[in-house]
């Protein structure tokens, strides 16, 4: 066999429980070849083969992301940042400098601000003010609120006399104008239509420098969470990026729930593609956020006793596009933050598998009759996949591991979210982020960042898993502690809980000889330094495809 490089002298934890650990592994072909101690692999060596000196460092397999925007944190490394700003005079500072920078008619955008930092939601005088004629666009961290200026109204037409959109809404004031608060995407989609698209060549070398930023920090692998137009753009730039040879990442696809039927007609099939970019779920979404208070829950929100939230998809529909899936072949993606709101996706995955008939009553739906009958349940390589899975009901906490479906979970919110949930969910946020009780009930994890609504940084929520705490270590002793988890199974949850969602634990998620050669290697020994150390680790190279893409 040829080997084109070889990673020896290192300390080398596979998560492959047949080998745990290993000093050297050989790699060709794109593939891994051969993992053990150095005195095996050393001597396959050629005289092309390159050899990386390890000197000790802990080598992982490359780290996959299960749930990504990408083409949003491409874009937003281009926007003006408010992640973590507590200060509003300082965000008022910052906004009124990109205004000033602003050519006429252009947008000035933004994302990352949360009105949690402050003593106050914002409004468009915050913004008037300081850009009278400027339109400005700010999401906030979560992505599912705008904060716009009147200009921006303007554009869009919004007066008092517009009603709400469907499943959204616009805030408005004592005299019903809207106070510049745009909640839900059918409500943002009003602004977001007038905003100039940035043309495809610019969008592909924002793509580049976000894949050169992934592999920085140890990703190799990204699910990406395709929203309607947005992800048919993510999707043609990707597949050019691939067919140009550029594309260094394993991409996993989601298509958008309105998209369906155009997938179902091309009779496209979960993990049609090649081995750098494949077609995965189909994504919906149940809910809204907590931080914007539109979660879907069974009970009010602790300071908002009328307020149960926001069924951005009611349950009705969700069983008709869960039926229209299962008849394509497709497994479901649904984002689910509030109680209510994991319970129901649970629920139909449940009444899918029962094979429910038109009219029949669920175990616990409230879904309403008469409903398309379930087809036979299909053979599907990918499993059903719930994003977020923030609060759970006690009751519910088993039923992800009994219909088999995967908690894509991104654990570096915890960080931003856990005073939040103490003030939005009270005593109920004891199951918020339940790591430790999904896995002792025996669901699959598949942790991910949800970036840009969070770092795309792994080694953040590899620190906030296993510690559950801030990056200021707060609260101290970790918040709901009983909810943490070991280093092991928090990097299983970045490497082999991605790849089972995909279909392709074959292929990734350890290092196996046969597999895909995708590894990292890291400054800081992760089971050896402080938990709170986690944090600060580095990536000191990655390599895809057998091939280093990094070095730090």
């Amino acid at each position: 066999m040829y080997v084109d490089l070889i990673i020896h002298n290192a300390k080398i934890y596979t998560v492959d429980p047949d080998l745990p650990w290993a000093e050297a592994v050989a790699m060709g072909n794109g593939r891994i070849l051969a993992v053990g101690r150095n005195d095996e692999i050393l001597p396959l060596a050629g005289p092309e083969t390159e050899l990386l000196d390890g000197n000790g460092r802990l080598v992982l397999p490359g780290f996959t992301d299960s749930h990504v925007h990408f083409l949003q944190v491409a874009i937003r490394n281009h926007q003006i940042s408010l992640f973590g700003m507590a200060d509003f005079d300082e965000v008022r500072e910052k906004v009124a400098t990109a205004v000033a920078q602003a050519k006429p008619g252009e947008w000035v955008q933004g994302w990352g601000w949360d009105e949690n930092l402050w003593s106050r939601l914002p409004n468009h005088a915050d913004l008037d003010d300081i850009a009278p004629n400027t339109p400005v666009a700010l999401a906030r961290m979560d992505m599912h609120t705008w904060w716009v200026n009147s200009a921006a109204l303007k554009l869009a037409g919004i007066t008092a006399e517009t009603p709400d959109p469907p499943e959204s809404k616009f805030e408005r004031d004592a005299d019903g104008n809207p106070t510049g608060i745009l909640r839900e995407w059918n409500a943002i989609e009003q602004v977001d239509l007038h905003i100039p698209e940035t043309d495809e060549a610019t969008l592909a070398v924002w793509l580049e420098e976000a894949m050169a930023l992934a592999h920085s920090l140890g990703l190799t692998g990204l699910h990406d969470q395709r929203v309607e137009n947005e992800g048919d753009l993510s999707f043609r730039l990707f597949q050019a990026l691939n067919r140009a040879g550029k594309l260094n990442l394993r991409l996993h696809m989601n298509i958008a729930a309105d998209r369906l039927p155009n997938a179902a007609a091309l009779g496209l099939q979960p993990g049609f593609g090649d081995d750098r970019l494949w077609v995965g779920h189909v994504k919906s979404f149940a809910d809204g956020t907590m931080g914007s208070q539109t979660a879907h829950m069974l009970e009010p929100f602790s300071n908002d006793p009328g307020n149960t939230g926001i069924a951005v998809t009611p349950a009705d529909e969700m069983w008709q596009l869960a039926v229209a899936a299962s008849s394509a072949g497709f497994p479901i993606s649904i984002h689910a933050i509030g109680d209510r709101a994991v319970r129901e996706v649970l629920d139909v995955v449940e009444e899918l598998q029962g094979g429910r008939g038109a009219g029949e009553q669920g175990s616990r739906g409230d879904f309403s009759p008469p409903l398309p009958r379930s087809p036979a349940p299909l053979h599907l390589s990918m499993p059903h996949r719930i994003e977020h899975v923030q609060l759970l009901h006690p009751d519910d906490v088993g039923r992800l591991a009994q219909l088999g479906v995967v908690a894509a979970v991104q654990p570096v919110h915890l960080q931003t979210d856990w005073p939040t949930a103490d003030k939005v969910w009270g005593k109920r946020a004891r199951l918020t982020y339940a790591f430790r009780s999904l896995l002792d009930a025996g669901t699959v994890l598949a942790f991910g960042s949800d970036a840009p609504v969070a770092p795309l940084n792994p080694m953040l929520g590899v620190f906030t898993a296993v510690t559950r705490q801030d990056n200021q270590h707060q609260p101290t002793g970790g918040w709901y502690p009983q909810e943490k988890i070991s280093l092991e199974e928090t990097i299983y949850a970045y490497t082999m809980g991605p790849a089972i969602l995909s279909g392709k634990q074959h292929l990734q998620g350890s290092i196996t000889p046969g597999k895909w050669a995708d590894l990292i290697v890291l400054d800081q020994d992760l089971f050896a330094i402080e938990p709170s150390q986690i944090g600060q680790t580095q990536v000191d190279a990655t390599i895809f495809a057998g091939a280093v893409v990094y070095v730090r």
